[in-house]
């Protein structure tokens, strides 16, 4: 593609908005077309799955064209595409067709969501005010700039003598039933009201108050409805319909009962611009700072009216401001904003120039989920470099164009759905702006801002920032007691009574106190375990599942599950158990006759957790006792032996031990068995991981407790040196030191050219193998030297015969069976991969773990390939299943023969094609996905065989280049 698209990108809609291909050739022409060419428009649609729709009806052809775009296409992405279609030299020439050009769109609104309108009214025969009780009302909302948004309903019966909503008169006259609707391409949100259902609660709300100065309900009772959206009601019908009261004739008159003895239903917040028919008194308005305050008062900030961006700027992964990075480092735009939680939005990075901007990335439409959001990564690679400069070329030594040595960048945020402007940030205040530099080696080299020198959180409490940061590190957003999302789009409401962070941090830090949970080490393992209970603070008691706990009066309830106990012979958990304990421990009897407490309440929620985690739970004692059998001593001596340190401790206690009984603070909490892991064990543990090196930066803190996993970088031995680029070399000195003929070294070069020493790994000569047979029964094709059983992880049984071959038996999706591999004839290097590799210094992160496997062999290349994949990404939580056995056999694999590829789990599907992106960086090509995964870039279909985990293998011929020393 030579040419380029001229025009908005992103259109208001319902305006005509001019594009036009502006082509190489028509430049060099001075504007004319070249000759026999006419030009083609193609609209595409991007489709859910990322993949783009053509949705044009008529090509539209010339060099200019014009488009419109309808309300139903705001905050869709689409992307247009200009073809070059030059007619053959002879009549009877087929015609050629190039692309020319594309560009990406996103239409935007220009009027501000809101409801219009909302009427109510009876569809069927007859006067459309006029209704019974065996009839079914429809309401609907007209919206403006709402497409596909939701809006919810409420019915009301009306006492009030003016028309719309009273929410004073009225306050205890709403039915409990809401009814949704999504926005129509119309504008329309429209549901059906069966007042059948509901005759019974929605008669007892009509006769039970009266209009003021009414003696009795009447012939009808009057009905309206009122619309929300995000929460708040924005309009109310004007016109009630009257449904026939069938107890007019029966009906006595009732008292008027005054507005201080009704009781029930909490009054609702009194809508602007309504009146009532009685005269009100001038009330505080809502969420204004109250004086004098106290210490247990609270004044949020009044939000703003209008939804606005207030501030965007450049920050690392630790939420930290950068100013200047080099080529090859990730980044991610911090953007601030009121009033605009729910909005979709846009951002574009812009290479700042006198004479005209040049556009490095564009992002994907986003929904703002608070007033601070931070971005997804983005790699600031070659290729989006390239875009801000038109030449390398150099002049006596000097770039003609300075853009491809340093370039400054600045950031524009698009609102899509609301009438604020986009904003630029950087681009007229030099010291916002980034500077980002192609090479260390070309240019000083990138310092980023100095971070501020804090304090742990030893014997320090959080700050409310502290706690929301938490939560967005874990879950990725500052939301809390949201309520889980189940299947269907249905969801687990939170009935917790305060959800506000103010709230949450107090108590947090209350139980901190209280329960002695006072260093970061303690802290970081209750919290991990917190969060993996709770879903990060969206929960505060157990939903309804398969467990029987969940059914039960003393449900789990709280931070950590507070649970009852069996009574004998049930199934059920209906006797308080730890609920009278914790009662008699605080003294409040009101947590067994009422245990809902824990979970509506804040501070039972939190502090029923602290007492769970530093009071009730302890490890088991496993001591013996007269009954026990033999072989039942046996195993309880072995298990005191194993667990010494940790008998009969609290978790807080063992937390003291970082990370050597991580598991074992998770048996506690969720049920001690030797051999079985806690539920979501592999959750757990990515929380404490991430807690403990992003949030508490434990390593910072406390070295001193912690051994340094550093590898010293030895030249005496063979070396494999992984650079950021993606390049591999495998240095190899002339004389290797002694001792050390069978280790090789792992060296990785950071985008500084920065070396961190790995880790070093053993190798060995074995046969090469080939790829596995499935022989149906035991072979007995050669004398048999070694036959026995083994647990390593689906493998059962390993026979080696006389010839060099290898059978193995085992399990894999339900089946057992028997693989062989035979020998080649071929001699093979094998490595023995660490046992799991930590490493994280100065930005770069390399970390996996084994997961249910003993295959920790692999060829040299391959572990040199997974080190640079770990450091593209820097993710903490990559678990592998290795690669092969010690003599090349891979059961219950065929194609892991030789350490020739190695499977990892999968991840969620962004950072999953970031991992895979990092293999193929790093000269994988063959990249197995399963049938059930996503269509991930740079993968091919391996069947179900992979649905649990990602196949890498084959690395490019000449990936790695061998150096040796002369």
């Amino acid at each position: 593609m030579a040419g380029k698209i001229i025009g908005n990108q992103n259109p208001v809609v319902g305006i005509q908005h001019p594009y036009e291909i502006n082509t190489l050739a028509s430049i060099l022409m001075g504007g004319f077309s070249t000759p026999n060419s006419v030009y083609e428009w193609y609209l595409y649609k991007k489709q859910k799955n990322g993949t783009w729709k053509d949705i044009t009806q008529t090509p539209k052809n010339g060099i200019k064209v014009s488009y419109n775009f309808g309300e139903i296409s705001i905050g869709v992405e689409f992307r247009m595409k200009v073809y070059e279609v030059k007619s053959g030299l002879l009549p009877n020439m087929t015609p050629s067709k190039t692309l020319e050009a594309t560009l990406d769109i996103v239409p935007s609104s220009s009027k501000i969501p809101q409801i219009e309108k909302v009427v109510l009214f009876k569809k069927s025969g007859g006067d459309v005010n006029q209704a019974n009780y065996r009839d079914t009302l429809t309401a609907q909302a007209h919206c403006i700039a709402m497409f596909d948004q939701e809006v919810e309903f409420n019915l009301w019966e009306d006492d009030a003598a003016e028309g719309g909503h009273n929410p004073t008169i009225n306050k205890n006259n709403r039915s409990p039933r809401i009814y949704k609707a999504r926005v129509n391409e119309k504008g329309i949100a429209e549901v059906k009201i069966p007042l059948s259902s509901d005759e019974k609660i929605l008669k007892q709300i009509a006769n039970k108050y009266l209009m003021k100065g009414d003696k009795n309900e009447g012939k009808n009772h009057e009905y309206y409805v009122t619309a929300s959206y995000h929460g708040k009601i924005q309009k109310a019908s004007q016109v009630n319909v009257d449904v026939a009261n069938p107890d007019y004739k029966k009906e006595q008159p009732k008292q008027q009962v005054p507005p201080s003895q009704q009781p029930t239903l909490p009054p609702k917040k009194p809508q602007p611009g309504k009146t009532t028919s009685q005269p009100q008194k001038p009330q505080p308005k809502q969420n204004t700072p109250k004086f004098p305050a106290t210490k247990s008062s609270s004044a949020p900030r009044q939000a703003d009216s209008q939804g606005r961006i207030t501030d965007a700027y450049f920050v690392n992964a630790q939420s930290q401001r950068i100013s200047q990075i080099v080529v090859g480092q990730e980044i991610q735009v911090q953007i601030r904003s009121s009033n605009m939680t729910g909005k979709n939005i846009q951002y574009v990075i812009w290479e700042y120039d006198a004479s005209g901007h040049d556009e490095i990335y564009r992002s994907s439409k986003m929904v703002v989920k608070g007033d601070v959001v931070n971005t997804s990564a983005i790699k600031i690679d070659n290729l989006k470099f390239s875009k801000g400069y038109s030449t390398s070329a150099t002049v006596f030594g000097k770039p003609m164009d300075g853009d491809s040595v340093v370039q400054s960048y600045f950031i524009e945020v698009i609102p899509l759905d609301v009438s604020a402007e986009s904003k630029k940030f950087g681009l007229t205040d030099e010291k916002q702006r980034l500077e980002v530099l192609k090479s260390a080696a070309v240019v000083n080299a990138a310092k980023q801002e100095a971070v501020k020198k804090g304090e742990c959180f030893c014997n320090r409490d959080f700050e409310e920032k502290d706690v929301r940061k938490l939560v967005k590190l874990l879950k990725g957003s500052e939301t809390i007691w949201e309520g889980q999302a189940l299947r269907g789009g249905k969801r687990a409401e939170c009935d917790i009574s305060d959800k506000s962070f103010v709230s949450l941090t107090k108590e947090l830090n209350n139980v901190f106190k209280r329960y002695n949970i006072n260093t970061c080490t303690r802290k970081m393992h209750f919290l991990a375990q917190v969060c993996e209970e709770t879903g990060v603070f969206a929960l505060s008691e157990e939903t309804k599942s398969k467990y029987a706990s969940s059914k039960s009066l003393y449900k789990g309830r709280g931070v950590i599950q507070l649970t009852g106990v069996k009574a004998k012979g049930s199934k059920l958990y209906d006797l308080p158990g730890p609920y009278q304990n914790y009662s008699d421990y605080t003294r409040d009897q009101n947590v067994v006759k009422n245990p809902s407490i824990v979970a509506n309440n804040v501070h039972y929620c939190i502090d029923s957790g602290g007492w769970s985690w530093s009071a009730n739970a302890k490890a088991p004692s496993f001591k013996e006792s007269k009954k026990d059998l033999q072989s039942t001593k046996d195993k309880k001596k072995r298990l005191r032996e194993k667990y010494k340190e940790i008998l009969g401790k609290t978790p807080n206690e063992i937390a003291d031990y970082v990370d050597k009984y991580q598991l074992e603070i998770g048996k506690v909490i969720n049920g001690f068995h030797e051999n079985t892991d806690p539920i979501n064990q592999v959750t757990r543990k990515l929380y404490y991981t991430l807690l403990k090196d992003n949030f508490f930066e434990f390593r910072k803190y406390h070295e001193n407790i912690v051994e340094k996993k550093k590898e010293k970088i030895n030249d005496e031995i063979v070396n494999y040196h992984i650079f950021s680029d993606g390049n591999i070399e495998k240095h190899i000195p002339k004389k290797i030191k002694v001792g050390y003929e069978n280790t090789y070294g792992y060296i990785y070069h950071d985008t500084k050219n920065k070396e961190h020493g790995i880790c070093t790994a053993e190798w060995h000569i074995t046969n090469e193998k080939a790829n596995g047979e499935k022989p149906g029964k035991k072979p007995t094709h050669s004398k048999i030297i070694f036959d026995k059983y083994v647990h390593e992880g689906q493998t059962d049984r390993r026979i080696k015969y006389e010839n060099g071959d290898i059978a193995e038996y085992g399990s894999n999706d339900g089946s057992s069976f028997w693989v062989l591999y035979r020998i080649t004839g071929k001699k093979i290097e094998l490595v023995k991969m660490p046992d799991s590799l930590n490493y994280s210094n100065d930005g770069v992160v390399i970390k996996y773990e084994f997961t249910k496997t003993q295959r920790r062999y692999t060829n040299p290349d391959y572990l040199a390939v997974f080190i640079g994949a770990l450091a593209d990404c820097g993710f903490v939580d990559v678990q592998t299943t290795g690669s092969c056995f010690e003599e090349a056999s891979c059961f219950p694999s065929v194609e892991h023969v030789n350490g020739k590829s190695i499977d990892t789990i999968y991840l969620d599907d962004l950072r999953e094609q970031q991992l895979i992106n990092g293999f193929h960086n790093f000269g994988i090509t063959k990249q197995l996905r399963g049938s059930k995964k996503k269509a991930f870039v740079h993968t091919t279909d391996g069947k179900k065989l992979h649905n649990s985990h990602l196949h890498s293998g084959i690395i490019a011929s000449g990936k790695i280049k061998i150096i040796k020393e002369q």
